[in-house]
């Protein structure tokens, strides 16, 4: 980013001046009109915020407003005449509001009216007091509220009429956190009706993905929570590679450390069939995009562990990802071939390579879009062949072309529901459920 003196308008030539750099690793910022605020993981893997002079700004001496908390994550702020707004998330799935007055250095936690999964915070800006928080849950629709800081209280201001889902009044979530391969404690959400028993026969839905330092936080679908609707259980393990531990698990699944991701997937899944939850022959997974790799690797390294695999329009051959139009923007994220130690890495991470002749493979569908910008359709296409060559299973493989769009982009609502179905119907019918087998 580069800056220049408001002062140089119209006068000719703009004196540019480079103000943050790559390495300065700052992920978002923010302005007054006298300060810069910087959120930045450098040093703090759970993140911190900084303030340095608008007029001459000095980033490597700038300012702690905000100061890395050891065992929460900074998720977002947001700055009004009054002060600072920021959130801290535990574990990806439990988020609390603080609130730094003007002046002070002493930060409040102030109660939100119920507990947040996940909260975004928004202001007019730094000349005005007003600030809303948006709250949801696993089981809890977005709802928006207006902040009253004078008598501190929180007045419902949603944008639009909440709908009610009466289906799913009884669904319950159970937070865990389960030993990986290694020892570190994967986060793990679970989310299923009331009613349910540890008998070992319940169908479950593990979704995850485990790339960029992406999280998927805790928030309101009611088309994932049919799962739970039709008698399953949903869980969404939150693997390394992902964001909501902060910067160090990211980098945890990351490049080298990438078996991390689907090693805690699998950590998961046999927590689930040992402490009778399901069985191996009732655990589909899905995920899509990079999360193919987690979906390929997992279902390649412990195909007796799964029922069910699905990647959708997935990296499932890594190796050769920097062939393909959107490869080379991804290097820095899996890995180079050009790199000795990378290109060991891209081959770990290869679904398409560690495909065995003669192994028996869980029922797999695999999706691939035409017009698919960052996943070309080959990728896909290779491996739903080397599987359907090398199983000796008498599971499915079948192989889902989209022709005319790719990667969701440009979806209607109607796609999107016939996305869902084809999962959600595939999953069910091969995890035997009883309303969704063939007559």
């Amino acid at each position: 980013m580069y800056y220049a003196q408001s002062a140089d308008l119209g006068k000719g030539k703009i004196m540019w001046k480079n103000l943050i750099r790559p390495e300065d690793e700052v992920y978002d910022f923010y302005t007054t009109d006298k300060d810069l605020y910087l959120y930045t993981p450098e040093n703090a893997p759970n993140f911190k915020i900084l303030k340095t002079s608008l007029a001459n700004p000095d980033i490597k001496n700038a300012e702690v407003v905000v100061a890395e908390d050891p065992q929460r994550k900074i998720t977002g702020y947001s700055i009004t005449s009054d002060g600072l707004y920021y959130t801290l998330s535990e574990n990806g799935i439990r988020e609390t509001l603080f609130f730094l007055p003007e002046a002070e250095k002493k930060p409040k936690e102030i109660n939100l009216p119920f507990p947040a999964g996940s909260a975004r915070i928004s202001s007019k800006g730094f000349k005005f007091n007003d600030f809303w928080v948006g709250i949801t849950g696993w089981t809890s629709d977005y709802q928006r509220f207006r902040y009253i800081p004078q008598n501190n209280e929180f007045k419902l201001e949603n944008l639009s009429s909440v709908a009610e889902y009466p289906e799913y009044k009884d669904l319950t979530v159970e937070e865990l956190m389960i030993p990986s391969h290694d020892g570190a404690k994967v986060p793990l959400s679970l989310i299923y009706n009331k009613s349910i028993r540890k008998t070992g026969n319940n169908p479950v839905f593990l979704y995850g993905y485990g790339a960029y330092g992406s999280s998927i936080t805790p928030g309101f679908s009611p088309y994932l929570l049919l799962w739970a609707y039709e008698g399953g259980i949903i869980g969404i393990p939150h693997v390394r590679g992902g964001g909501e531990l902060g910067n160090a698990w990211y980098k945890a699944g990351y490049k080298t450390t990438k078996p991390n991701t689907w090693k805690d997937l699998i950590a998961c899944a046999e927590y689930l069939i040992k402490e009778k939850y399901t069985s191996a022959q009732k655990i589909a997974i899905n995920s899509a995009s990079a999360g193919g790799i987690l979906i390929g690797r997992a279902m390649t390294e412990r195909p007796d562990l799964f029922a069910v695999a699905i990647p959708q329009v997935g990296c499932l051959n890594t190796v050769r990802g920097e062939e393909s139009p959107n490869g080379p923007v991804n290097a820095p994220e899996f890995g180079t071939i050009k790199d000795s130690v990378e290109c060991m890495a891209l081959i770990e991470m290869d679904a398409y390579l560690h495909v065995k002749d003669g192994e028996k493979y869980p029922s797999t569908l695999i999706t691939a879009g035409m017009n698919d910008p960052r996943v070309i359709a080959w990728q896909p296409a290779k491996f739903a062949a080397r599987l359907e060559a090398a199983n000796k299973s008498d599971k499915p493989v079948l192989f889902l072309v989209d022709y005319e769009a790719g990667h969701g982009i440009g979806n209607t609502k109607t796609k999107d529901f016939e996305e869902l179905a084809d999962v959600f119907s595939f999953a069910l019918w091969q995890t035997v459920h009883p309303d969704f087998q063939m007559k």
